[in-house]
């Protein structure tokens, strides 16, 4: 690597940057970088790296900031790349989280239809953005944040010759809320942790050397944010990520969107507020509309992977790689999420504790629906496309599966 470490960051003038910003010129253990953001609207990367410039000033070791609109320019030379673009902005989330309801499933981002529909047209805008980074910044290692993750990671493994991890902040949150339930810091609890993107679950939990998994099942609808009925999570014998409310409780979340406008209208707000208050003269701190934001993605989960990566402390986190034969019930290429040993010459999944056949089953079907989607939206296969539509677990038959993808697949021409 060079001495001054070059990140680059695709969707750099998303309202949430100056966050990173701030983590990294905080972060004690980091060293002299330079943070290249990368944005395609003139105006909104100008206000956002404005922002990050000020916030960056006078630290030591040096933060540099610069802003750039050409992708080959703007990831020349990187050590890393932050992958955190949004196709179609806050207005595509919009649909994604509204047209699945007129199906009779809840709509969101990641899951179900809407993820599905995100993929659609955010696979191959990765792939094109790919071909620039193959020849610009061999040697960088990619750190995906784009959502639906484990799609758009199976896509770059599969599709582009680029090094890539995925990361998402969710099983963070599991893993601080367990350790609240065992009235436990954080650190001193072993969690093993096993799935996908958004679709994972923790079947062992050890703490003074001892296995806690009984009283935590005893005392499990006190846990902070629990997403499911407790009776699930006592017969599986395992806690699962909050996004198996839609899997388990999809028409009680169909019925709570019922009438209310989606999450990405709220941010659409937020975000014209945020880049009203980065055009103050003077600005050089966080304004209370970023607190607000709660990126709180960066400073749990990013900013600590890349500098253990850049700082080679093989510390362990929760991550998304390709499965090889960490899972042997699954296929070797399917993306997986597990705790994962990062330093510098690579990332190390840990084996997991011995995962139910009923966990394992549900995994195997995501694995292949997710696989399945990014091959049909490459390939361009409505085929393929039909036959993943309805492996999806909110889709019930297959006269659903047509009516969505008549909604959705791009007609050629």
């Amino acid at each position: 690597m060079s001495e001054m470490i070059r990140l680059a960051v695709l969707g750099g003038s998303g309202v949430a940057t100056p966050e990173l910003v701030d983590v990294l010129a905080a972060a004690p253990n980091r060293p002299a970088m330079h943070v290249a953001l990368i944005g395609r609207t003139v105006e909104k990367l100008d206000r956002v790296g404005a922002l990050c410039a000020r916030l960056a000033e006078g630290t030591d070791p040096p933060l540099e900031v610069s802003t750039h609109t050409d992708l080959a320019e703007g990831v020349a030379g990187s050590d890393y790349i932050l992958l955190q673009i949004r196709v179609g902005g806050y207005e595509a989330r919009a649909g994604d989280e509204t047209f699945p309801r007129k199906f009779g499933i809840p709509g969101e981002e990641t899951f179900g239809p809407g993820g599905m529909n995100n993929a659609l047209r955010t696979i191959p805008v990765v792939l094109d953005m790919c071909r620039v980074i193959e020849q610009a910044a061999p040697e960088a290692l990619l750190l995906n944040l784009t959502n639906p993750s484990s799609f758009i990671q199976y896509a770059i493994e599969t599709y582009a010759d680029v090094d890539v991890l995925g990361i998402c902040d969710s099983p963070v949150w599991l893993g601080e809320a367990i350790a609240g339930l065992l009235g436990a810091p954080r650190h001193e609890v072993l969690i093993r942790y096993v799935g996908m993107h958004h679709f994972g679950w923790v079947p062992e939990v050890r703490w003074q050397s001892r296995d806690v998994m009984p009283e935590l099942m005893d005392a499990i609808e006190d846990l902070s944010g629990l997403p499911v009925e407790a009776e699930v999570v006592r017969a599986v014998g395992a806690i699962p990520t909050s996004y198996f409310k839609y899997y388990y409780h999809p028409d009680r979340m169909l019925a709570a969107q019922e009438d209310k406008p989606p999450r990405a209208e709220q941010l659409m707000k937020l975000e014209a507020e945020m880049l009203a208050a980065y055009q103050q003269p003077g600005l050089d701190a966080k304004p209370p509309s970023l607190e607000r934001r709660g990126a709180h993605w960066y400073d749990e989960i990013v900013v600590p992977v890349l500098l253990a990566h850049t700082n080679d402390t093989h510390t362990e986190f929760i991550l998304n790689v390709s499965n090889g034969n960490t899972l042997p019930f699954l296929p070797s290429q399917a993306i997986v999420e597990v705790p994962c040993i990062v330093s510098r010459n690579g990332t190390y999944p840990m084996v997991p504790a011995q995962v139910p056949p009923d966990v394992q089953a549900m995994l195997l079907t995501n694995a292949t629906f997710e696989m399945m989607w990014c091959e049909a939206v490459v390939e361009r296969s409505y085929p393929k496309a039909l036959r993943a539509m309805m492996l999806n677990h909110l889709v019930a038959n297959y006269d659903q599966a047509k009516r969505i993808l008549d909604e959705i697949w791009p007609t050629e021409g």
